[in-house]
């Protein structure tokens, strides 16, 4: 296997995998890029310095979904030069707008917080004035950032003309409170960990302590759904549990992959480097089936008797 692993700048989780990869014998060659480092050719090449990464047969994209639309492009063309991925191209579109996670979630059969979006600053208004508490997040990141929960109706209304005018892309969610699992998918293997706010906060991103918690088989089929709706081979999925629901809130394709090693001790790049080599071989086999169907549609059928 030929492999490219694509991370942001200054990307540890990338830097991770890629030392993984070095001592596996199935990788004959593997390579470390940024992706403000590459340059896409007429649609046909993806350039980094004199090499074209189209040429490698594996890829994993360890990238921000703030990445739209270069992220989504360099997966795209990889994609069609049947490169295997660690996640579609499908995901980087989804996950290009947070707001997106709705529709995620409702394909893939999960409960999410109730979600609400308008153009205008009115309409906004007349639906955080509902609430005597409500959620404010941006859709453009993802990881627990850009997310605001506000108590009182006059700050949240203010928050409205902040956002307008400013345009900013954000969304508005019910509060749902409870405890908060963050699930590592990485094919069908399934890593949680529990964050444990600080004291006076409900965000689990304002974490006082992690630890690792073994999901159960629930959890982990919802994240495997998601895992699979968005089209990952590796993703992060954030649940909520509230009185024995669970609502999905969350989706990040390039997770702190040394936060889940540590906590749970596994050796996570190897888990996803284990299961690259199977959708290598996976891809290999769905292009070959692509091309017998069309070779069949050309040949001629072979001639028959009549009894």
């Amino acid at each position: 296997m030929k492999l490219c692993v694509i991370g942001n700048k200054d990307d540890k989780s990338a830097l991770y995998i890629y030392e993984e990869s070095k001592k596996f014998k199935e990788i004959s060659h593997s390579i470390l890029v940024t992706l403000p480092k590459l340059y896409i050719e007429g649609y046909e090449k993806i350039m980094y310095r004199d090499k074209d990464i189209t040429n490698y047969n594996s890829c994993i994209m360890h990238v921000r979904c703030d990445m739209f639309p270069f992220s989504y492009l360099v997966s795209n063309i990889l994609h069609t030069k049947k490169v295997a991925l660690s996640h579609e191209p499908k995901a980087s579109l989804y996950l290009s707008n947070r707001a997106l996670l709705a529709k995620v979630f409702d394909r893939a059969k999960v409960k999410y917080p109730k979600t609400y979006l308008a153009l205008s600053p009115e309409v906004s208004k007349n639906i955080v004035s509902k609430f005597d508490k409500i959620v404010f997040k941006l859709a453009n990141v993802h990881g627990g950032k850009g997310v605001m929960v506000i108590n009182e109706k006059s700050a949240a209304k203010s928050i409205v003309d902040s956002m307008h005018s400013t345009s900013k892309s954000f969304y508005m969610q019910e509060v749902i409170e409870g405890e908060v699992t963050k699930l590592l998918i990485i094919g069908e293997e399934v890593i949680g960990i529990k964050e444990i706010p600080k004291q006076g906060e409900n965000r689990s991103n304002i974490a006082q302590s992690r630890i690792s918690l073994r999901p159960s088989d629930e959890l982990s089929e919802i994240g495997r759904k998601v895992a699979k709706e968005v089209g990952a081979l590796c993703c992060e999925v954030d649940i909520i549990e509230k009185e024995g629901e669970y609502y999905a809130i969350d989706v990040c394709v390039d997770p702190d992959l040394l936060m889940y090693q540590k906590i749970s001790g596994k050796n996570v790049a190897n888990i996803l480097l284990n299961a690259m080599l199977e959708k290598k071989e996976e891809t290999k086999a769905r292009w070959d089936r692509i091309l017998w169907r069309k070779l069949a549609r050309l040949l001629p059928l072979p001639p028959y008797s009549i009894c």
